[in-house]
C-alpha cells in the first residue's frame, strides 16, 4: 500500500515566517529585559546615542523587530517602526535566519557566514552583537548555549528565570534601572 504525503507549497516558508515573528518578538523584549537585569547590556544601551532605532529583519518583507532608545528609555516596538532605522540588520532569507532563531547558530556565526548584513554605524552594530550574545545566553537553555556561545553569558540559573519574567515588560528606563542595581 502506497501513501502519498503532500505538503502544500509554501507551507515551510509560512512556518518559518511565523517562527521568525515569534522569535523576533521575544528577542526584542529579551533585549529590553536584559537591559533591566544585566549591567553589561545596560551599559551598552546607555552608550547608544539618544534616538537610536535598531531593526532586525528578514528580507524580503518578512518579520522584523525594532528597538528604540529615546529619552533614556529602551523600548521594544515589535514589528512596527521599522522605517528610518539608525541600524538595520537584515537576514538574507528565512532559511538564513532560522538556524540563528532556533539557537542552532549564534548571531556571531551568522555574521561570519554572511547570513546577515548591516546598514548603519559599525560601532553600534558591534555593540548590538555584544548585547545579542548576552541575550541569547539568557533566553536559550544552557545545553544550547554551550554549543553556540564562545563563553557563558549567564553565570547562574536564576538569571534565566529573571530574563523570562522580564519579557513581560516592553520598555526599561536605563538610567533608573542602573541606579537601582
Amino acid at each position: 500500500m502506497k501513501t502519498d504525503v503532500r505538503v502544500r507549497p509554501g507551507l515551510a516558508k509560512q512556518g518559518a515566517r511565523v517562527l521568525a515573528k515569534v522569535v523576533f518578538a521575544v528577542m526584542g523584549r529579551g533585549l529590553v529585559a536584559c537591559a533591566r537585569i544585566d549591567p553589561r547590556v545596560r551599559a551598552e544601551a546607555l552608550s547608544w546615542p539618544e534616538g537610536t532605532t535598531i531593526t532586525l529583519a528578514i528580507l524580503p518583507g518578512h518579520p522584523s523587530v525594532t528597538v528604540r532608545k529615546l529619552n533614556g528609555r529602551l523600548r521594544s516596538l515589535g514589528s512596527k517602526g521599522a522605517g528610518g532605522s539608525t541600524l538595520l540588520v537584515t537576514f538574507k532569507s528565512a532559511d538564513a535566519a532560522v538556524p540563528v532563531l532556533l539557537g542552532m547558530k549564534s548571531i556571531l556565526q551568522s555574521f561570519a557566514e554572511h547570513r546577515a548584513t548591516v546598514r548603519g554605524d559599525l560601532g553600534l552594530a558591534m555593540s548590538l552583537v555584544r548585547c545579542l550574545h548576552i541575550v541569547e545566553g539568557y533566553l536559550y537553555p544552557d545545553i544550547i548555549n554551550r554549543r553556540i556561545l564562545p563563553r557563558p553569558a549567564v553565570r547562574e540559573a536564576a538569571g534565566h528565570l529573571r530574563a523570562y519574567a522580564g519579557l513581560l515588560g516592553g520598555s526599561v528606563n536605563l538610567k533608573q534601572e542602573g541606579a537601582a542595581s
